[in-house]
C-alpha cells in the first residue's frame, strides 16, 4: 500500500509546519482569557482542520497492489459414439478395457480442477468420466474441440483438452484444422485396437432421394472389406423382406468394389429400402453389413384429356406425341357435331385428368355447354394447353372461357396468317425453350416452316408472360404466339397458331429442329402440371432421409395471404409412427416467418406429420409430410482405431499422445505441460483521496467542534 502526492512532500511538510504555527499564534493569548489546556485543544483542532485540507490539495494517491492466482482448468472429452463400443464379433457390449482406462483417466485427474464433456455429434456435460452410455450414432471431433471453448465460464483459466477417443470421426471436418490453431494443448488417449479386423461393410450408398414411379432408380453400393479373403457374397436391395434387386459379387482380400442395383417403383409415396451384403465367417462386425435409405417416389403418369374442335393434322400430331409417351395416360374425344363425340361421349366427370389439352376448341361444330363444362373443370384448377387450331370458335372461346386461360380473344376473327415464330427476348431462358444439349442456339426457330396464326386482337391476363410473337420477313409484329401463366394457382398456355404439325414432317437436314421442338412440346405439358407452391404453411423435414440416433429438427415457414412472413402464428406440429403413436409438439419461431421443433432421437422407421398454423385463434393453412429415419451403421464402417489421428492432434496442439497401456502416466505426463502452471494475476488498484467524500465530514466535524467549543467557552 502506497500513498503518493502530486507535490513533493517536503513541501507538504513546510506547509503543514506552518499551519501548526498559526494555530499556535491563534490560541495564544484568548478573550476571555482561558486555561493552557482548553487552548491547546482548540488549536489542535482547527490544526488538524486546516492541515487535512491542504493534505488534500496535494492530490494523495493510494495505490494497492494484490495477486490472484488461479489454477487451469482440464477439459476431458469422453468420446461416447457407438464405435467406442465395439469389441468384434463376440456380440459382448464394449472392450473389456474400456472401464479401467476411464478409470484410470479419473484417477489420474483426483485433485486436479477438471470438466467433463461426452461428445458424438454434440457436446453433453457429465459429472464423471464414468457415466458413459456410448451410444451417440455420429462422431463429430471438429465441432466437439471448438465448442468446449466456447463453454469456458467467464474468468477460468483453460487448462490442456484431454480427448479419450479411437480417432474415428464420421461427420464434420477433419480436426486436425482445429488441432493446429488451438489455444491449449490437447492430451490424446487411445482407446480401440489397430490391428485389422476380418470385416466386409457397406462404406457408402449413393441414390437419388426423388424420383418417379416407373422410372428406373439406381442404387450404388461401395462395399470395403478388410482381411476377408477369397470370398463371394451376395448384395441385396429389399423393402419390407421382398428383394427388389441383388448381385453376386467376388470381394478382394483388403480393397473396395462398387455394385450396382436398381429397382422400378410402381406405386408414388415415401418408401424405406434395406441395402444388405451377406456376412463371411468369422466377420469381426456384423453392424455396418446393413444400410437403409428413404426414397421420395412421385407419380410420373400424367391423365391427359385431349379435346378437339375437329379433326386435322394438329390434332393428329399431338395425339402422336403423347401416344409415344409412356408417361401420359391419354383419353382422346374429337368433336363430330353439338353433342356428339368421336371415341366417345366427352366423360362425365371432368375433375379426374391432370391436364386438358384443347386443339381447335370450343370448335364451330362444338356445343357451348360442353365448352362451359370444360371450362368450369379448368377454372376449379385443371391446367389447360389451348392450340389455336382452324377450327377454333373465337367468339364462343371469349364468351366460355374468358378469365380462365392466359389470353382472352377481343375482337374475334376467323381470319388466318402465314408469319414465323419469334421467341421473344429474353424468354429464351424459360424452362420450356430448354430444347437439350443438340448443338443449337435460339436462330433454328427461323429455319422451320411458317405457321398460321389467328388474327383476332388477343388480350393478355395479368401475369401472363408471352414467350413467342409472330414476325414476317424479320419485322416483329404486335401478335402474340406463345403465351403462358396463371390464373389462381391453375398454370394455363396458348399457342395461337397452327401448322407446328408440319414441324415434324420435314427432311433430315431439319431432324435436329423436329426433335427440338418435340422437346418444346414434351417441357410445355410438364411445365404446366408442376404445381405453383403457394401454401400458406411449409414444413418440412433437414432431408427425407435421417439416422437413427440422431436429433430430428423440422422446421417450416408461415405466410399470411398477401404471402408475406407471418412472424406471430401459433404453429401446432403432431408427428406419428408406423404404429399410430402420436407426438404433439409445438414449433418455436426463429424470426422472419421461419419456424423450428426438435422431435430429439425417434426409432428407426416411416413418420408422417402434420402441421397447422394459426392467428389470433383463426386457422391460417396446414401442411402435411413424411420422413423416413434409418437404422445407422456408419460407427461401424471402420473397426480399427486410428492411434495416428489421435498422435497428430496431440503433435500439432503441443501436447502428448497417450497410448492405452501408458494411461497410468497420464497424471505425470499432465502436470508436465507448461500449460498446467498455475496463473498469477497482478491486482493495481488506486484510489484518489481528494475524490473520498469520508474527508470532507471529518473537515465538516473538526470546524463544528472548534466553533462549538468557542461558543461554550464565550470566546468572541
Amino acid at each position: 500500500m502506497i500513498v503518493s502526492l502530486g507535490e513533493h512532500p517536503l513541501l507538504l511538510a513546510v506547509g503543514l509546519l506552518l499551519l501548526a504555527l498559526a494555530a499556535w499564534w491563534s490560541y495564544r493569548r484568548t478573550t476571555p482569557a482561558l486555561p493552557a489546556v482548553p487552548r491547546a485543544a482548540l488549536g489542535t483542532l482547527r490544526f488538524l482542520a486546516l492541515g487535512l485540507i491542504l493534505f488534500l490539495l496535494f492530490e494523495p494517491l493510494w495505490t494497492r497492489e494484490r495477486t490472484d492466482s488461479r489454477e487451469p482448468v482440464v477439459h476431458v472429452l469422453v468420446d461416447a459414439s457407438q464405435s467406442m463400443s465395439f469389441t468384434g464379433g463376440d456380440g459382448s457390449v464394449r472392450p473389456p478395457d474400456v472401464h479401467a482406462q476411464l478409470a484410470a483417466i479419473e484417477d489420474a485427474l483426483r485433485g486436479i480442477s477438471h470438466r467433463t464433456f461426452f461428445h458424438g455429434a454434440s457436446l453433453i456435460p457429465a459429472d464423471s468420466v464414468l457415466a458413459d452410455t456410448f451410444a451417440h450414432p455420429q462422431t463429430d471431433l471438429d465441432s466437439a474441440l471448438r465448442q468446449i471453448l466456447e463453454s469456458l465460464p467467464e474468468g477460468a483459466v483453460p487448462g490442456p483438452v484431454v480427448l479419450f477417443s479411437d480417432g474415428l470421426y464420421n461427420t464434420g471436418a477433419n480436426p486436425l484444422a482445429i488441432a493446429e490453431l488451438y489455444p491449449v494443448p490437447i492430451v490424446a488417449v487411445a482407446h480401440g485396437d489397430t490391428t485389422r479386423q476380418r470385416d466386409v461393410r457397406i462404406q457408402q450408398v449413393l441414390f437419388n432421394s426423388l424420383s418417379y414411379t416407373g422410372s428406373d432408380i439406381p442404387v450404388r453400393v461401395r462395399i470395403r472389406s478388410e482381411g476377408a479373403g477369397q470370398q463371394t457374397v451376395n448384395v441385396t436391395l429389399s423393402r419390407d423382406g421382398t428383394v427388389l434387386d441383388n448381385a453376386s459379387v467376388g470381394i478382394p482380400d483388403t480393397g473396395e468394389l462398387v455394385v450396382d442395383l436398381s429397382y422400378t417403383a410402381a406405386e408414388p409415396g415415401l418408401q424405406r429400402l434395406q441395402v444388405a451384403v451377406t456376412e463371411i465367417p468369422g466377420e469381426a462386425n456384423t453392424r455396418n453389413n446393413t444400410d437403409e435409405i428413404g426414397l421420395q417416389i412421385l407419380d410420373q403418369r400424367k391423365r391427359v384429356l385431349l379435346v378437339a374442335g375437329s379433326p386435322s393434322p394438329e390434332t393428329a400430331a399431338w395425339r402422336r406425341l403423347f401416344e409415344n409417351d409412356q408417361d401420359i395416360e391419354l383419353t382422346t374425344r374429337i368433336q363430330k357435331q353439338p353433342g356428339e363425340w368421336h371415341e366417345g361421349p366427352l366423360p362425365d366427370s371432368l375433375e379426374l385428368w391432370d391436364v386438358f389439352v384443347l386443339v381447335g376448341f370450343p370448335g364451330r361444330a362444338s356445343s357451348s355447354s360442353d365448352s362451359q363444362r370444360l371450362a368450369a373443370a379448368a377454372k376449379d384448377g385443371v391446367p389447360t394447353l389451348l392450340i389455336a387450331d382452324r377450327s377454333l370458335d373465337t367468339g364462343m372461346l371469349a364468351r366460355d372461357w374468358g378469365g380462365i386461360l392466359a389470353v382472352t380473344p377481343d375482337a374475334p376473327r376467323q381470319t388466318w396468317a402465314d408469319v414465323s415464330f419469334q421467341p421473344r427476348p429474353g424468354q429464351s431462358a424459360h424452362p420450356i425453350f430448354d430444347h437439350g444439349q443438340n448443338g443449337l442456339d435460339d436462330s433454328f426457330w427461323q429455319r422451320l416452316f411458317p405457321v398460321q396464326a389467328n388474327e383476332t386482337r388477343w388480350n393478355l391476363l395479368p401475369g401472363a408472360t408471352i414467350l413467342a410473337g409472330a414476325s414476317v420477313r424479320g419485322v416483329d409484329l404486335d401478335q402474340p404466339l406463345f403465351v403462358v401463366g396463371r390464373v389462381g394457382q391453375t398454370r394455363t398456355a396458348a399457342l395461337l397458331a397452327t401448322g407446328m404439325w408440319r414441324w415434324r414432317l420435314v427432311p433430315d437436314d431439319l431432324a435436329r429442329e423436329a426433335a427440338a421442338w418435340q422437346r418444346v412440346q414434351e417441357n410445355t405439358l410438364s411445365w404446366m402440371y408442376a404445381a405453383f407452391d403457394e401454401r400458406l404453411v411449409r414444413v418440412a423435414p433437414a432431408s427425407v432421409r435421417m439416422a437413427e440416433g440422431t436429433p430430428i429438427v423440422l422446421t417450416g415457414e408461415v405466410y399470411d395471404e398477401t404471402l408475406a412472413p407471418e412472424p406471430d402464428a401459433s404453429v401446432s406440429l403432431v408427428v406419428r409412427s408406423a404404429d399410430g403413436t402420436e407426438l404433439p409438439v409445438g414449433m418455436q419461431s426463429v424470426g422472419q416467418g421461419r419456424y423450428t421443433a426438435e422431435l430429439g432421437r425417434l426409432p428407426a422407421g416411416e413418420y408422417t406429420y402434420t402441421a397447422a398454423a394459426t392467428v389470433d385463434g383463426e386457422e391460417l393453412g396446414s401442411d402435411r409430410g413424411e420422413f423416413v429415419i434409418g437404422q445407422q451403421s456408419v460407427e461401424f464402417r471402420t473397426t480399427q482405431a486410428d492411434y495416428n489421428l489421435m498422435a497428430q492432434l496431440a503433435s500439432v496442439s503441443g501436447g502428448v499422445f497417450v497410448a492405452p497401456d501408458g494411461i497410468a502416466s497420464l497424471r505425470d505426463r499432465l502436470l508436465d505441460l507448461p500449460a498446467m502452471q498455475t496463473v498469477s494475476h497482478t491486482i493495481v488498484s488506486q484510489n484518489r483521496l481528494w475524490q473520498k467524500y469520508p474527508f470532507l465530514v471529518a473537515i465538516l466535524i473538526l470546524l463544528t467542534l472548534e466553533w462549538f467549543f468557542r461558543k461554550r467557552l464565550g470566546m468572541v
